[in-house]
């Protein structure tokens, strides 16, 4: 086995942080989101969020989640696995930062 050179052992240090973090992001997923029939809209969303502009909802399609957020000038989509939330937050994509929140603040 060959060592690994410094920018590798950083790569790697990085890729342990994402995937513990994206671990966390969906037991907290499984443990805290409940779903309640009433927000369901029979287009497979669940919304928690909307208004005029905005909305956020998971979507369920097939046997997997994922979290959407419609915003005014943005849009994310998170599928709710452990890779896909690994992936999103290797991609910088904001909507992990929303699906991390309304993963936590869940009744």
């Amino acid at each position: 086995m060959e060592d690994l050179t410094y920018e590798q052992t950083i790569e790697l240090e990085k890729n342990i942080k994402l995937k513990n973090k994206a671990d966390s992001i969906y037991q907290n997923f499984l443990t805290n989101v409940k779903l309640n029939v009433s927000e369901y809209k029979e287009d497979g969303k669940f919304r928690h969020t909307y208004d005029s502009y905005n909305s956020t909802y998971f979507q369920l399609k097939g046997n997997t989640f994922y979290y959407i957020c419609d915003f005014l000038h943005e849009n994310y989509i998170v599928t709710v696995t452990p890779s896909g939330i690994f992936a999103a937050l290797q991609q910088k994509n904001r909507g992990v930062e929303h699906l991390s929140h309304e993963v936590m603040c869940c009744d």
